[in-house]
């Protein structure tokens, strides 16, 4: 795999996406602190998360789409600043509708402008189609890096320095994916011109294709279910009596297992069939939580279950990235994974706000686990009939 003269573009993605996962993923550790000091309830963390990811999704095919036009690097400087902006504001505001909606839609423009959907243009650039879904879980597992350092971190620093000086340092590291967007050289993607649509065209097309509508569904679930996880299992953990830090480890975990996960992902779907590799992900996400449900919670079945999880992350991003640059060509592949990931971020805004409001009105989060049965099962079933082959567009070569 030739990636050797785009090394740096590469690492600099990971870096810059590692940042992202990681302080996202580390945002549930604040709910029980700021609990005690604002008296706010789950639900208003819980909306938070939930608009993070609905503007995540709502901006990521316009940003996918700024990218595609004009390139990564400005887009990925700017996210960095809207970073620093939302993790700032929702540090000092005491009015928790100002830290819902001006803390989520900031943090999920943010997130949008920092995602995959708007590093793989560069990334992909480096390899040649046929290793593009291992070049795509190089990313994914360089970014999960984040994953796994940034919630012990936010943990050990809110316990020792407290939850606010941990805020404001978290929102100081979004500056620091401004510089490294500049090294995010991206070589101009030649398309011949037969083969070249408008952005509207692209969209026509792709919406007509049933095997994007699966894709796109399958993502819901994969939304649903990270969201869930990552902003409720700190409070899982705390409501079973178990140690708060172990809520932390259990994020790390899954970001040290997603490393693994997001790379074997990519090679399987260079081996395999990715439709097949999906179904695989979303079918096991059911064993896991099935079995997790079925125990009595403990600190083992916790770091068990975080493990499975972790493997089973974002290993359906290499696999489903590959499909849509395989399937449309790489001429808007980020804006055609944006509007894809809008519906992963429909899906998240319904794991992490469903799960504020189930345990704000039964007290318990057992319903939630039912319905995240429901749609791993969903998940499983829908992506078997995705054809993959590549479109053949009348009268021009395949794209």
């Amino acid at each position: 795999m030739r990636i050797r003269p785009g090394l740096g573009v590469l690492l600099a993605a990971c870096v810059a996406l590692s940042v992202g996962y990681g302080v996202r993923q580390s945002l549930g550790l604040f709910i029980a602190p700021l609990e005690g000091v604002r008296g706010w309830s789950a639900g208003v963390f819980a909306l938070a998360f939930a608009l993070q990811n609905l503007v995540w999704g709502i901006a990521q095919p316009f940003a996918g789409a700024v990218a595609d036009r004009f390139g990564a690097r400005a887009t990925v400087a700017g996210g960095g600043l809207l970073f620093t902006l939302g993790l700032g504001l929702m540090a000092t505001t005491h009015d928790p509708v100002v830290f819902s909606w001006g803390g989520g839609t900031l943090l999920g423009l943010a997130l949008a402008a920092v995602s995959f959907g708007v590093l793989i243009g560069p990334v992909a650039a480096l390899v040649p189609p046929e290793r593009r879904s291992v070049a795509f879980g190089l990313l994914g597992a360089g970014g999960s890096l984040g994953q796994l350092f940034y919630p012990p971190f936010a943990q050990i620093a809110i316990g020792g320095a407290g939850w606010f000086p941990t805020f404001i340092a978290l929102a100081a590291i979004g500056i620091g994916i401004i510089p490294l967007a500049l090294l995010l050289r991206e070589p101009l993607r030649t398309v011949h011109a037969a083969q070249s649509l408008s952005l509207g065209a692209a969209l026509r097309e792709a919406f007509t294709v049933p095997s994007y509508g699966m894709l796109s569904a399958g993502f819901f679930v994969c939304g649903f279910h990270i969201a869930f996880f990552q902003t409720h299992m700190p409070a899982i953990v705390a409501r079973a009596g178990l140690s708060p830090s172990l809520g932390a480890a259990a994020l790390a975990i899954v970001g040290a297992f997603n490393v693994i996960g997001s790379y074997a992902s990519g090679r399987l779907a260079d081996a395999f069939p990715k439709r097949y590799v999906l179904s695989a992900i979303y079918g096991l996400r059911f064993v896991a939580i099935l079995i997790f449900v079925l125990l009595p919670i403990s600190a083992l079945t916790v770091i068990a279950f975080s493990a499975a999880m972790g493997l089973l992350w974002l290993s359906t991003v290499a696999p489903t990235s590959g499909v849509i640059a395989e399937k449309f060509g790489m001429q808007w592949v980020s804006t055609l994974f944006g509007v894809a990931f809008l519906v992963h971020q429909i899906g998240a805004f319904f794991g992490a706000w469903l799960g504020g409001v189930i345990v704000d009105r039964t007290g318990s989060y057992n319903l939630m686990w039912v319905i995240s049965l429901g749609v791993a099962l969903f998940g499983f079933l829908i992506q078997f009939p995705i054809d993959e082959r590549p479109l053949v567009r009348t009268g021009v070569a395949n794209a």
